[in-house]
């Protein structure tokens, strides 16, 4: 028996659904008005999806995923993470692999730096699979969700770098983002993780000839005067011109003569200067920005996650790209 699968109590023919296996061969069961139940594992028999689809009966949405609705959303193509409500305060947890590609995929929960592994499965393509429950009323302290994923198929096909996602929810984002998600064909929470990667990957990149070169022309450049060109740019159009997208916080990048600052006010100038390029990000509408923090030891990320969990302007934040900048950097994304 495992966490989501529906069972009947044996001994009181009431059904539910395992919320969470507990110690003493004990399970908790979850039934029809929400309330929470410790029963002993031998007084519970699980219900098979052939009871269910020969009586009719309500049944468990991960024992149908052998069947899945390959018609439905076909469109959204992609390995997305769903949040489904089992009732008022359950969300059912899946990973959803609408791919043509199989996928190894892992998922776990970082806690305080603490990571701890929930789920690990190969995902065949056009397949969903459950993960576990979350409670909506401890939406605010739920732990950021890592989920990894390497993209495979036995037949020839363009190989996709493997994918490492850090995801912190947001309640205005998480809970604008409700549709109906591919192959379970309900309504859900739904999330794409392979986004950037998708967009990486359709990007072509032709490779230009060389450019001969003129020995006159070389020459002509070489004696033609130095003169710095401006541009005229009226002062509203000044005002609208973006941030960059990535942000250096790194100490002696802020600070000229960082020999001269005492190391106890260095940590609070990168925390003004973070906070200075996220306000003139926001104010200036831009769609996402990159912090360059470096790993060191995890104080500076560990602040600016903290400050960014807590404005409400955030759609989501995670590791940026993990090939470019390992640990040490966080992408914002902005409302």
């Amino acid at each position: 028996m495992n966490i989501g699968d529906r069972v009947r109590v044996i001994s009181d023919k009431m059904e539910g659904i395992i919320v969470r296996l507990l110690k003493n061969d004990l399970v908790e069961i979850e039934i029809e008005d929400g309330f929470k139940l410790p029963i002993m594992r031998s007084d519970l028999a699980k219900i098979a999806k052939e009871e269910a689809m020969a009586f009719g009966e309500r049944f468990s949405l991960d024992e149908v995923k052998s069947t899945p609705n390959l018609t439905s959303n076909y469109a959204s193509s992609g390995f997305f993470i769903a949040f489904l409500p089992f009732n008022d305060h359950l969300l059912s947890v899946y990973l959803i692999n609408n791919t043509d590609v199989d996928i190894l995929s892992t998922l776990g929960e970082l806690r305080e730096g603490i990571y701890r592994g929930l789920f690990t499965k190969h995902l065949t393509a056009r397949s969903v699979e459950k993960v576990y429950e979350l409670s909506l009323k401890n939406f605010e302290s739920w732990a950021a969700m890592i989920v990894q994923a390497i993209f495979h198929r036995t037949t020839v096909f363009v190989p996709r770098e493997p994918l490492i996602r850090k995801m912190k929810f947001q309640a205005g984002a998480f809970f604008k983002s409700k549709q109906k998600a591919p192959i379970l064909d309900k309504e859900a929470f739904v999330f794409q993780i392979d986004t950037d990667m998708m967009v990486r990957q359709e990007i072509k990149i032709e490779e230009k000839p060389e450019a001969k070169l003129d020995a006159a022309q070389l020459k002509a450049k070489m004696f033609e005067p130095n003169e710095k060109q401006t541009e005229f740019v009226p002062s509203k159009l000044k005002q609208t011109i973006r941030p960059s997208l990535e942000v250096d916080l790194h100490a002696e990048k802020l600070i000229k003569d960082l020999a001269k600052v005492d190391k106890n006010q260095i940590l609070g100038l990168q925390i003004a200067e973070f906070e200075r390029k996220l306000d003139q990000a926001i104010l200036e509408d831009a769609d996402q920005i990159i912090f360059i923090h470096g790993v060191g030891n995890g104080v500076l990320r560990n602040e600016i996650q903290k400050i960014l969990s807590k404005n409400g302007k955030i759609q989501f934040f995670q590791d940026a790209q993990k090939e470019k900048f390992g640990y040490g950097a966080t992408l914002v994304k902005l409302k």
